[in-house]
């Protein structure tokens, strides 16, 4: 299936019907993550979401950042005051976010750059001097790219250097940078 337009969102909902237990009715399940479940596993998974612990400032003022259930590490900031979620990118060059969101986020105009993307070459834009929140962090003065085809926020590596960042049992943590 391809898409034509970068706007249009189409979930994919694969229904399951498991056999009746003894004297029992039918249980039907809509799988919503795309994901093979196994008879067994789909009663525990209609009922417990995926469960990772809350990020957490430290008494030091680090900031440790869980690793969610698919590999990915998120954090709950803003772009300009405008609250978005971030996946971490440590191969992303620039904080990104999709076109769709520019305006909301305060970004004005970019300058026309073209970006190299897991996705291939892209046109888009580059906003300067934004101001990005991490968590309990500001980071000041932050370029931000705009992509149309992106999906979901990324932080890159312009911001991140701006910390020093350890990876240990499942936490990433945040430090900033003297």
């Amino acid at each position: 299936m391809t898409l034509r337009s970068p706007s249009l969102l189409i979930a994919l909902v694969c229904a399951v019907t498991l056999p009746a237990p003894a004297f029992g009715q039918a249980r039907q399940f809509l799988v919503y993550d795309g994901k093979s479940y196994g008879p067994d596993q789909l009663d525990v998974a209609a009922v417990s979401p995926v469960a990772v612990a809350a990020p957490k400032r430290l008494p030091n003022g680090d900031f440790a950042v869980p690793r969610a259930a698919d590999g990915h590490f998120y954090i709950a900031g803003a772009v300009n005051g405008f609250p978005v979620v971030f996946m971490v990118d440590t191969g992303a060059r620039f904080t990104t976010v999709p076109a769709r969101l520019a305006s909301n986020a305060g970004i004005r105009v970019g300058r026309v750059t073209f970006f190299e993307t897991a996705g291939g070459r892209e046109r888009g834009g580059l906003s300067a001097a934004n101001v990005l929140a991490l968590g309990p962090f500001t980071v000041p003065d932050a370029a931000v790219a705009v992509l149309d085809r992106l999906q979901s926020p990324v932080l890159g590596m312009d911001a991140l250097s701006r910390f020093r960042i350890s990876h240990a049992h499942g936490f990433m943590t945040l430090r900033p940078a003297p």
